[in-house]
């Protein structure tokens, strides 16, 4: 059961990450341009963390962990980011956990964390496609 979930816990997050990624025509650098600024991976069977950034400001952080409930059930936990430079110059970000509880969460635009209070200004259809 445990590698079902992780495996679950995984395909849901990359989906998230490819469904929310800019797409070229959004991005003022071509995909043959890109270079990776930063990568990092470390895996082992109980964690594992792995980052990676581009040179077009986009960022993607995850780790995971597995963590026990007082009554000794295990449960895979995962915290991240996914962020990029939209067309406007500002940083659109993602920061989330996982856990047993779900996916939670936070959408950052500039410095400035908009969820659960809401947007003020942003286009929704930016929202929509940073929570996928």
């Amino acid at each position: 059961m445990k590698p079902v979930l992780c495996s679950f816990v995984l395909v849901a997050v990359v989906c998230c990450l490819v469904q929310s990624a800019p797409t070229e025509s959004s991005v003022n650098v071509k995909n043959s341009d890109l270079k990776v600024v930063d990568q990092s991976n470390n895996h082992d069977p109980e964690e594992f963390n792995w980052s990676y950034e581009l040179s077009d400001g986009r960022e993607v952080r995850q780790n995971a962990f597995w963590n026990t409930k007082p009554d000794g059930t295990r449960y895979l936990e995962v915290n991240g980011l996914y962020s990029y430079v939209g067309p406007d110059g500002v940083k659109y970000t993602v920061s989330y956990f996982a856990d047993e509880t779900g996916y939670h969460p936070t959408v950052i635009v500039g410095d400035q964390p908009l969820y659960p209070e809401g947007p003020q200004d942003i286009d929704p259809k930016v929202l929509a496609s940073l929570l996928g």
